[in-house]
């Protein structure tokens, strides 16, 4: 894989778990339908685009290893496939996690 592509999956992997983070200190304090701000997940390490929704809609596609939740329309790493949208969000997936 290129370093390039290896940098990018990175970032996506460090966007998710600062949501993680963020979810597990709002989970109990919030309902699961309480809309928050997410940050993007996609591959672009200077995107910090919010996305607002709910906990549970957010933990449903984190709960796939291979799921990442993005902006509509921003970048992804070579391989992925968009394979869903929830509003203005796009559900990307990694075919060889």
């Amino acid at each position: 894989m290129a370093t390039r592509d290896r940098r990018r999956e990175e970032n996506q992997r460090t966007f998710q778990e600062a949501n993680q983070r963020l979810h597990d200190v709002l989970e109990g304090q919030l309902s699961e339908s309480r809309q928050a701000a997410f940050i993007c997940e996609c591959a672009d390490d200077r995107c910090f685009e919010r996305m607002e929704l709910a906990l549970g809609q957010w933990q449903a596609v984190a709960d796939r290893p291979d799921q990442y939740l993005i902006v509509a329309g921003h970048p992804r790493v070579q391989g992925e496939q968009v394979i869903d949208t929830l509003g203005p969000f796009e559900i990307v997936s990694k075919a060889n996690v």
